[in-house]
């Protein structure tokens, strides 16, 4: 009661400051009254009726950040003065400093934390969640935003955009003393005209969105995009302390990597929001209007687990809207497809091999015509397929012993419960094969719907009694107390699914007392109860239904105590465990289908090609590469292998020669040597030149190994190869396309990495021809005083050269250029090399091209005395497209001199 008058409250300061003319500073005594409702630190932000550009349509900027689109809000809402502290966060830093070094998912997490520690509702909800040895969060199965929610959560990009609006002067804070360009205390001098600090600098901020592309059509309420497939690729926005002022636009969307929900950098944290958003609108990655009744609450390999098959799909009725909606749970991202009908549909019924759907006009329970149809549940055909019957109703698949597939249908679907009415129904069947009917064939008086048993010795009905028909002779179980539901399995226990109304059989069964619904029953071939589930306290059961060919699960709606059917779950009928599958506003009539693939194949086909985890990939890029790789891997001549500084660099489609990009993030020589060992020497037979990358001031990053382990992760396609021993001699064109059908599906929804692998960047900093003399040291120079860890980097060197030597593969040691101006640091680059340090490890590698015939040395930075000028370049050590493609024309020169001594 409290916390309602509480929220009463804030709808009513909300509505009245909303009435103000003024949408930037707070009215008077707003702040006081926020802060004894406990919101203190955050402000209104009177949207309501306003409309803010995204994106943009300059060309210069990066293909991700256009075109622009307007979004209209009719909302208002709240946001948080500040990025979160270290100290709310409760975090081993300086108290008053932002919360960085922060996943996305850590984010939701403490959003959701501070809305139940302030007796608010939750804005995420999830079924599980991963963590990694530092306690972060890198991955939630289930995850489900709640948009109509009044709680703490993530600010949408249109919000944040709309409030960085107010006061974005990147350049203006950069000449008060670069204050709002390191890493500082909360809400420095500058902040905008509503009271909101550090939009532009200090640290990069999460906000919910999805990266997709806009479109040009304006929008109302935009939240984001709505994951299609595979990795969620999430938009950062504002600037850190990494950034140079000049670089940054309130329309960047995203960092120099790709920005999955599991990332999490020392530059990145997230400030908070408030408030429900009342219609919010998401699009897909190809622009469009996404369908938004339905949210999926599991990820597919959560189901498959749960179930033990592999293969899994659902078709539902949405009573709100009278249309079928199918998940594809094979699918990686369990996409939701609205099925065309054209007409109202019933109680579908997916066919055993999973390809048709079959549904009705009629409803169980209501006596009258109705009509059986038939379509595919793929969009390759939409078409209806009738069934030629004066009448029928309640249409199930099954498979006879002699292998035929048919369809039992009733011709009346009404009462049962009056044996005169009953005796004039009938159930039927008939073959369905290659999309067409047979004859139809009668089995039974009797209107039979809750299933027929493969050799047609028990079938059984309920609509208000549970009526069964053994071996051709009509029974009334349940002591003829009401049921309804009813469902007969077709594992080969021939069990009886069905819910009741709480009666004195039910009672005496169960032990207790229970209302309509609240338990599922299930008994034997005989009638005899065997076990009873309860659902979930404070709802019921509804529309419950065996999936196929089990005797073990079942699925149903929940309904709430006002009769909404909000949910479908999946239940498991030995311990009642639930998993719920999806969330909409009326559902109904849910069939879920799974299935075993071919017993005899020779590939595990949850394994193959399953490069993408939720946890422990530090970017998920080489799961984008590994298609890539399997693809090439008969053609390509030439390889790059790196990090960051390589995947940018080298463009393999200006090449002379067949080429490809496979840098990941991070790849250090222990990573190169790796991929190169594992899968490149060992399949690509056509490879002449290996381009490696020589990032010495990185080699301090990681242990032997752990680049691996952090591109890795637990991915079990990583692990099925190494138990393959990486397919040496065994693989063929069948492996590849499922390899690449499978990594495909998750790849990431960015496509800044082209077919090749080469990732294109904007260029947006200036190394020369008047731009701004700036380079950053992030990492103290100490740590090369120990030669520990380059030295072993340096032995994985040797090793790659004499592995290519046995392939006769010259390799090309990249030293990539950086920004000019770390001449005058004292430092070689970013991560704070010292420059003698760093000649005396270029002067060791001239030394080893000198001694080997198979390594060139390609250095492109020559200490920062290089002719990389003007825009070039993405920040200080990465280029951009322009710098690439200089970059990879010389790279070209020198392949072709080589080849021409060969």
């Amino acid at each position: 009661m409290i916390r309602s008058l509480y929220l009463l409250a804030l709808g009513l300061l909300i509505a009245l400051f909303g009435c103000s003319n003024s949408e930037y500073a707070p009215g008077a005594g707003e702040n006081d009254y926020l802060a004894s409702l406990g919101l203190k630190d955050f402000v209104v932000i009177r949207s309501k009726g306003k409309t803010v550009t995204l994106g943009t349509d300059e060309e210069s900027a990066s293909i991700k950040d256009r075109p622009s689109m307007k979004s209209y809000f009719d909302y208002d809402f709240l946001i948080g003065k500040h990025e979160v502290t270290c100290k709310e966060m409760k975090l081993d830093c300086d108290d008053s400093l932002p919360a960085t070094d922060v996943t996305y998912f850590d984010a939701i997490l403490y959003a959701n934390k501070k809305s139940k520690a302030e007796g608010f509702d939750t804005a995420y909800s999830y079924t599980n969640l991963m963590f990694d040895a530092n306690h972060s969060c890198i991955g939630i199965d289930g995850l489900i935003f709640r948009p109509l929610v009044n709680a703490y959560r993530l600010p949408t990009e249109a919000e944040w955009i709309y409030v960085a609006n107010m006061g974005w002067k990147p350049e203006q804070a950069w000449h008060n003393g670069n204050s709002d360009f390191k890493l500082h205390a909360v809400c420095s001098a500058f902040t905008d005209r509503n009271g909101v600090c550090d939009m532009a600098g200090n640290a990069m901020e999460w906000v919910y969105d999805l990266w997709v592309p806009f479109h040009t059509v304006d929008v109302v309420d935009y939240v984001g995009g709505k994951a299609s497939e595979g990795v969620e690729e999430r938009v950062l926005k504002g600037g850190s302390y990494n950034n140079d002022p000049a670089s940054l636009h309130v329309y960047n969307r995203g960092d120099v990597y790709m920005v999955a929900s599991s990332t999490k950098a020392n530059y990145v944290g997230f400030r908070l929001a408030f408030g429900a958003i009342p219609n919010p609108l998401y699009l897909d990655k190809q622009g469009k209007e996404v369908l938004q009744k339905y949210t999926v609450m599991v990820r597919t390999n959560t189901v498959k687990k749960f179930i033990d098959k592999p293969l899994s799909k659902m078709v539902f009725r949405d009573d709100s809207r009278d249309v079928l909606v199918y998940v594809d749970f094979n699918d990686a991202s369990a996409p939701v497809l609205e099925l065309n009908t054209g007409v109202s549909a019933y109680h579908p019924d997916i066919s055993p091999d999973g390809k048709f759907v079959a549904f009705c006009t009629g409803v169980e329970g209501i006596s009258g015509k109705s009509k059986v149809y038939v379509t595919r549940l793929d969009e390759s055909d939409s078409s209806l397929i009738e069934l030629p019957a004066e009448s029928a109703a309640i249409p199930r698949f099954r498979v006879l012993e002699n292998g035929d597939t048919v369809i039992v249908y009733v011709n009346d679907a009404g009462s049962n419960k009056e044996e005169d009415a009953f005796a004039k129904q009938e159930t039927w069947q008939v073959r369905f094969s290659k999309g067409k009917f047979g004859k139809p064939e009668k089995l039974f008086d009797g209107g039979y719907h809750g299933g027929v048993s493969k050799n047609d010795r028990l079938a059984v009905s309920g609509a208000r009694l549970l009526r069964a028909n053994v071996n051709g002779q009509p029974e009334i179980w349940y002591n003829q107390n009401q049921a309804c539901n009813v469902s007969l399995s077709q594992g080969g226990e021939n069990k009886t699914l069905f819910l009741d109304f709480g009666g004195k059989t039910g009672r005496k069964f169960v032990g207790e007392s229970y209302g309509t619904h609240e338990r599922a029953l299930i008994a034997d071939s005989t009638g005899k109860l065997l076990t009873s589930v309860a659902s979930p306290e404070g709802f019921s059961f509804d529309h419950t239904e065996w999936i196929l060919a089990s005797d073990s699960f079942f699925v149903a709606t929940i309904t709430d105590m006002n009769g909404n059917h909000k949910k479908v779950v999946l239940v498991n009928s030995y311990t009642g465990e639930m998993l719920s599958l999806v969330e909409g506003e009326e559902l109904w009539h849910p069939v879920f289908w799974a299935h075993d693939r071919d017993k005899d194949s020779r590939w595990d086909y949850d394994s193959l090609g399953l490069y993408y985890s939720e946890s422990g990939q530090a970017t998920h890029y080489l799961t984008q590469k590994m298609p890539v790789l399997w693809t090439f891997r008969d053609s390509a001549e030439v390889v790059a292998l790196g990090n960051s500084h390589m995947q940018a660099a080298v463009a393999p489609d200006l090449l002379s020669m067949p080429a490809i990009n496979l840098s990941t993030i991070p790849c250090d020589m222990h990573c190169i040597e790796n991929l190169y060992e594992t899968y490149i020497s060992t399949h690509f037979s056509h490879l002449k030149y290996l381009v490696v990358g020589i990032d010495f001031d990185l080699w301090d990053e990681y242990e032997p190994g752990e680049s691996m382990a952090l591109n890795f992760g637990d991915a079990p396609g990583f692990k099925y190869d190494r138990n393959h021993d990486y397919w040496r001699g065994e693989i063929d064109s069948a492996f590849v396309e499922r390899a690449v059908e499978v990594a495909e599906a998750y790849k990431m929804q960015s496509d800044i990495i082209d077919p090749h692998g080469w990732m294109r960047t904007e260029c947006i900093s200036d190394w020369g021809s008047g731009g701004k003399e700036f380079a950053d040291v992030v990492v103290d120079s100490s740590w090369s005083d120990d030669s520990r860890r380059y030295e072993l980097n340096y032995a994985q060197l040797d090793k790659i050269l004499k592995i290519a030597e046995q392939h006769d593969v010259m390799v090309v040691g990249l030293i990539t250029p950086i920004s000019p101006y770390y001449k005058k640091t004292g430092s070689y680059g970013r991560h704070g090399m010292r420059r003698s340090v760093a000649e005396s490890l270029i002067e060791r590698l001239k030394t080893v091209e000198s001694k080997t015939k198979n390594f060139v040395l390609m250095d492109e930075n020559k200490m920062g005395n290089h002719d990389y000028l003007g825009d070039v370049a993405y920040d200080y050590d990465h280029l951009c497209w322009t710098g690439a493609e200089k970059l990879t024309a010389r790279l070209d020169s020198l392949l072709i001199k080589l080849e021409s001594k060969r």
